[in-house]
C-alpha cells in the first residue's frame, strides 16, 4: 500500500497556520469568520483528515441543507487543482469504503466522516461524533448546535463554525462570544488583510459589484462578502452612520503624525449582561482620531471596575478621561478620581444632558459629530465591536422635532445588549484637548464641542 502524508498535499496559508495549530494543542471550539474564497472549507476539510485519524470516532460535515452538501461538498472539484475535494483532504489510500449514496467515507482505521444538514439533525439521533464542521454557519439552523453541543460536551469532541457573516445573526453573536472566550480560537480574516486578493483585484470586484447592483447594494454586498461587516446590509435610511463611514473608519491613520492628547471614554455596565467598556484613542495634530485600545469586561462589582478602570487608565498614559455620570457612575466617577489623584489625569463626569438645538441631548450630538468626521476621513478604529455598534446606532425625532438616538430599550429588544463601545467612543471622541498650558493656569477643561451643524 502507497504511504501518504496527511494533510495531502495541502499546506496551510499564514493566516490559516494558527488554526492548525489550537487544534494541534487540542483545542475544542473554533470560529472561523473568514471571508469569500478564504478557504473556510478546505481548512476544514484537512483538519479532519488530521483529528480522525488520531482519534477513532464519527466525524459529521454540517452544511445548513442536506440537499446542498453534495454539490458544495462531496461532489465539488477543487479550481485550482481540477481533484474533487473530498479526494484531496481524504486520499483513497487512507480509506477503507466510500458510500456516494450516503455521502460517507469509512477508513481504514475505523473513523467515520460523513456530510449531513443542519436541517435534519434531529435524524441523527443515536450517533456519538468526535468532531463537527459546521459550515456556512450564518445560514444554518442554531438549534442544531443547542442539541448536539451536549453530545461533544460529554465525549470531548471539538466543533468548528466556519462562515461568511450574514448580517447580525447567531453566527455574530457566537463570534462575539468566541473572541473573549479563553478557551476557544477565533479569527477574522477580512479580504484587505489576508492577502489573498490585491488591492487592485478588491477595488475591482467592488467596482463590479457596484456596477451590476447600485450604490448601495452593490457596495453592502462587497462590504459582506469581504470585509465580514455585519452591518452592511442595515438600512441607511436613519442610521446615524452609513455603510461609506464604516468602511473609512477601518482605513489606517496618517503615519508619523503626532498626537495631542490621548483620551478615554468609559461606559459603565448597568445590568449583569451589559460591558464594561474603556474606548482609548489619539487625537492626532490633524484633527483625526485614532484607536489605540479597547478593553472591555462584565460585571456590575464596584470595587473591581474602579481599581481596573485606574489600571488601564495608567498603563496607556491617557491624558484626559471621560465617564458617564447618569445611573450607576456617580460613586465609582468618585472613587476613580481620587485614584487618579496625581497622576496627571483629567477625569470628568458626563451627563447626557438636554440641548434646545437640533439634536435632543448630548449623546446624540457626539454621535452625529462622530459620524462626520468619519464621513471626512478622520476616524480610524480597529475593533469590530465598535464599528459593529456605531454602524447599527439608528436615529428618529421626538415630538419637538429634534434628532435623537433611538432608545435603548429598542436597541435591547432588537440585539439583546446594550451599546457599551460605541458609547464610549463616542464619549472618547467629545473629548476637547486640554491647551498645553491648562495645568498651570489650574483651569477646567472645556469638555464637549458646541460648534453643531444641523442635518
Amino acid at each position: 500500500m502507497n504511504s501518504v502524508i496527511i494533510p495531502n498535499n495541502w499546506k496551510p496559508r499564514p493566516y490559516q497556520l494558527p488554526f492548525f495549530i489550537y487544534f494541534a494543542g487540542g483545542g475544542k471550539r473554533a470560529v472561523l469568520e473568514w471571508s469569500r474564497r478564504h478557504g473556510k472549507d478546505d481548512a476544514c476539510l484537512h483538519l479532519t483528515a488530521i483529528e480522525l485519524l488520531h482519534r477513532v470516532g464519527t466525524y459529521w460535515y454540517m452544511l445548513p441543507q442536506y440537499g446542498q452538501a453534495r454539490k458544495a461538498i462531496w461532489d465539488a472539484v477543487d479550481a485550482h487543482s481540477g481533484v474533487r475535494r473530498i479526494d484531496w483532504a481524504f486520499p483513497k489510500e487512507i480509506r477503507k469504503s466510500t458510500n456516494e449514496s450516503e455521502m460517507k467515507i469509512v477508513f481504514r482505521n475505523g473513523s467515520v466522516w460523513q456530510v449531513c444538514g443542519s436541517d435534519n439533525y434531529d435524524a441523527l439521533v443515536g450517533s456519538n461524533p468526535a468532531g463537527i464542521v459546521f459550515s456556512e454557519y450564518a445560514l444554518s439552523d442554531p438549534n442544531s448546535w443547542d442539541y448536539l453541543k451536549p453530545i461533544l460536551e460529554e465525549n470531548n469532541g471539538w466543533a468548528v463554525f466556519n462562515s461568511t457573516v450574514r448580517g447580525q445573526n447567531h453566527f455574530t453573536e457566537l463570534a462575539h462570544f468566541a473572541k473573549d472566550a479563553p478557551d476557544w480560537f477565533f479569527s477574522n480574516v477580512k479580504a484587505s488583510e489576508s492577502g489573498v486578493f490585491t488591492k487592485e483585484q478588491l477595488e475591482k470586484i467592488k467596482n463590479d459589484y457596484i456596477r451590476q447592483r447600485g450604490p448601495e447594494l452593490g457596495l453592502g454586498l462587497f462590504l459582506q462578502e469581504y470585509e465580514n461587516d455585519e452591518n452592511a446590509f442595515i438600512s441607511t435610511f436613519n442610521s446615524v452612520f452609513g455603510r461609506g463611514a464604516g468602511e473609512k473608519m477601518r482605513q489606517n491613520p496618517p503615519a508619523n503624525m503626532p498626537s495631542v492628547a490621548r483620551v478615554a471614554g468609559i461606559d459603565l455596565a448597568r445590568f449583569g449582561g451589559d460591558n464594561n467598556v474603556i474606548f482609548i484613542a489619539d487625537r492626532l495634530a490633524d484633527g483625526s482620531l485614532a484607536e489605540v485600545r479597547v478593553e472591555a469586561w462584565a460585571g456590575t462589582d464596584a470595587v473591581f471596575t474602579q481599581g481596573k478602570i485606574a489600571e488601564v487608565l495608567f498603563s496607556c498614559n491617557v491624558q484626559q478621561a471621560a465617564m458617564d455620570g447618569d445611573g450607576v457612575g456617580g460613586p465609582i466617577i468618585d472613587n476613580v478620581r481620587a485614584l487618579c489623584c496625581g497622576r496627571g489625569i483629567v477625569f470628568e463626569e458626563y451627563h447626557n444632558t438636554a440641548t434646545a438645538g437640533a439634536y435632543a441631548n448630548r449623546t446624540t450630538q457626539g454621535y452625529f459629530d462622530l459620524a462626520r468626521e468619519a464621513n471626512a476621513g478622520k476616524v480610524f478604529l480597529r475593533d469590530e465591536r465598535v464599528i459593529s455598534e456605531l454602524g447599527a446606532r439608528m436615529y428618529e425625532f421626538n415630538q419637538k422635532g429634534q434628532v435623537i438616538l433611538q432608545q435603548k430599550k429598542e436597541w435591547r429588544k432588537e440585539s439583546g445588549k446594550s451599546p457599551d463601545f460605541a458609547d464610549a467612543a463616542v464619549m472618547a471622541s467629545m473629548i476637547q484637548p486640554l491647551p498645553k498650558d491648562f495645568y498651570a493656569k489650574g483651569g477646567r477643561p472645556a469638555f464637549a464641542r458646541t460648534e453643531y451643524d444641523v442635518i
